[in-house]
């Protein structure tokens, strides 16, 4: 089962009324004008624990899990091209690693914590991780606008494009000019020599190094929690 699909149907009207003063609340404008893309919201009023992977489907949806999510695989959360998703999770988010894209927007009221990797891409279609906690990860990985973002600060190894952040510049920038082979495992590149997303996202699931030996020692800084 996908994780939009957990818990019991519920209404727009009846989530605005339960959560009027959340500070995502204003998330649910998107789905109340969605015309073609409506859906039906799904709340989950207990913590949802799952034994494996988990992944949203292709959207539209919105899911409230009243308390924390923890999954000891992979977490996917994502949409077909366009399309609005929202999940909302009242506790903590664990996961071995995550990856968030499309329009696939994640509102955390805890705190964030992946093992090792945290992939965030096609945030030019909404894709954003908003955490009211810390987010900690082994490194944060983001491209394409995706964005991340928490009140208690970031403690990863950074990878994004410059100006991602304001006042928060990333270890290793996203430039885009092939110069991915100083930090990055040969598997994990793509024929420009940049990290590919894809590959870079299997590896991690599997278990499998993305970066070269001594790079991640190479930034002191990324246990620190840095704030966005």
């Amino acid at each position: 089962m996908t994780l939009d699909r957990l818990g019991t149907e519920t209404s727009l009207a009846s989530l605005r009324a339960r959560h009027a003063h959340s500070r995502w609340s204003f998330e649910l404008d998107v789905f109340a004008a969605a015309g073609d893309l409506a859906c039906t919201p799904r709340l989950v009023e207990s913590t949802v624990a799952a034994p494996a992977d988990l992944a949203t489907g292709p959207g539209p949806y919105v899911v409230v899990i009243e308390g924390s999510l923890e999954v000891t695989g992979h977490l996917s959360l994502w949409t077909d091209d366009y399309r609005p998703g929202l999940v909302v999770v009242r506790g903590d988010l664990r996961a071995r690693t995550l990856s968030f894209d499309n329009g696939a927007r994640a509102v955390v009221e805890g705190s964030v914590f992946v093992e090792d990797c945290l992939f965030g891409d096609h945030g030019d279609r909404n894709g954003v991780l908003s955490v009211a906690g810390e987010l900690r990860a082994r490194a944060l990985l983001l491209r394409h606008g995706a964005r991340a973002y928490a009140g208690a600060g970031v403690s990863a190894l950074i990878y994004a494009a410059e100006g991602t952040w304001e006042g928060l510049w990333p270890d290793i920038a996203d430039e885009g000019v092939g110069d991915g082979a100083q930090f990055f495992a040969g598997a994990v590149l793509d024929r420009y020599g940049d990290l590919d997303f894809k590959r870079a996202i299997e590896a991690a699931r599997a278990g499998h190094p993305l970066f070269l030996p001594g790079v991640e020692d190479a930034f002191p800084a990324r246990p620190t929690a840095r704030r966005t």
